[in-house]
């Protein structure tokens, strides 16, 4: 066990999406016969923090096999947004860790007003959630105590991916990607210590920063998303993320010395990520981009970090997450911050649990105290 729980928990990632792959299907079975009995006219995905972002990270995925028109919510919207197609013919699939939130069970509510079939995804099967909900899959990360989410967020990524599939109707393209799915956990394994090895030795530069600007494309919007949910709660960086393209827009006119721009590359989007990290050197911020072995940015970022090869671009987001999430770790740790357990911790979850329902793990192991913390 190292000084902090998060370092572990980032490094069991492989372990938690394997589990979870392997321990889903039969659920995931009972669903496709559901969805056969019953099939929907439109798909609702939903969630809150990491279980939103793990959604966005899959929305390529989702979209091209669900067997409906799908839109990606934050669970909050559901009965505020009017435009979305709540009704008896939608399937909400409602993603939370813990299942115990508020804004996820009155997201649940409201989807249970309207008719319509509720999924859960959760690793929590007696929660809230989990017993309002029509079917249940669990996910197998195991248990999680650190404040900052990441096995979870990696497991519930895989879970809905796993869900995609498993509802498909083209049945060639289904088995290539649901091959590629399947080697995530190997390419895992390799990703994480490489990323570790790389971001460790960069701790000191990382402390120079006191702001950040994350970009991706697609799926990896999703993982900016995350970045910045990850970065500002556990590091106490000022985090903003955007669309690659989208950040000419506004985003990069903030950058300046002392930020940190970082750039999650791939093949399809490297043109324009290129050309944004060569623009952000004359904002004097400093570079880092997230890539592919095979793409060439020596010339354009101070510093690399390289995922492993994906086998198909629409689980290539997957091996993203674990270089953000240690980004976040060796920020939090180079500043002195415990990220396991920030102090802000206890008053965000009295504000997010419904009265009386407690945060499974929570303060289930001890954690070195945050440096500067009060006795």
């Amino acid at each position: 066990m190292t000084n902090h729980l998060m370092l572990d928990y980032i490094r069991e990632q492989p372990e938690a999406v394997a589990n979870t792959l392997s321990a889903g299907q039969p659920r995931l079975d009972a669903l496709r016969d559901m969805v056969a009995r019953h099939p929907p006219k439109h798909v609702i995905i939903t969630g809150l923090g990491s279980s939103y972002t793990a959604a966005q990270i899959s929305s390529p995925l989702l979209r091209r096999f669900l067997p409906a028109p799908t839109e990606i919510a934050i669970a909050t919207e559901l009965g505020v947004d009017l435009g979305l197609p709540l009704g008896p013919d939608t399937l909400v699939v409602l993603a939370s860790r813990s299942g115990e939130r508020g804004g996820i069970v009155d997201a649940l509510t409201a989807a249970r007003r309207a008719g319509a079939t509720c999924v859960a995804v959760t690793a929590v099967e007696s929660s809230l959630l989990a017993e309002g909900c029509d079917l249940v899959i669990v996910t197998g990360e195991g248990p999680e105590s650190a404040y900052a989410k990441t096995k979870s967020v990696a497991a519930c990524t895989a879970s809905l991916m796993q869900m995609a599939l498993t509802l498909a109707a083209e049945e060639d393209e289904r088995k290539l990607v649901a091959s590629a799915l399947a080697r995530m956990p190997e390419l895992l394994e390799r990703g994480v210590k490489d990323a570790e090895s790389h971001l460790a030795g960069l701790a000191g530069w990382l402390a120079e920063h006191h702001s950040a600007l994350v970009t991706g494309t697609a799926g990896n919007q999703g993982v900016a998303q995350e970045a910045a949910l990850k970065m500002q709660e556990a590091a106490r960086v000022v985090t903003e993320w955007d669309e690659t393209g989208s950040a000419l827009h506004g985003a990069v006119s903030i950058l300046q010395p002392g930020w940190l721009f970082v750039d999650l590359m791939t093949a399809a989007d490297q043109v324009i990520s290129r050309a944004m990290l060569l623009l952000v050197r004359e904002f004097g911020a400093d570079r880092l981009c997230v890539a592919a072995p095979d793409l060439d940015v020596s010339d354009c970022a101070e510093a690399v970090v390289r995922v492993p090869q994906a086998p198909h671009a629409l689980v290539a987001p997957l091996l993203y997450l674990a270089p953000v999430h240690l980004l976040t770790y060796y920020l939090a740790e180079s500043k002195g911050l415990n990220p396991d357990q920030p102090l802000f911790a206890d008053i965000m979850l009295r504000a997010m649990l419904p009265p009386g329902r407690e945060e499974p793990d929570w303060h289930s192991a001890e954690a070195p105290a945050e440096a500067g913390a009060e006795a």
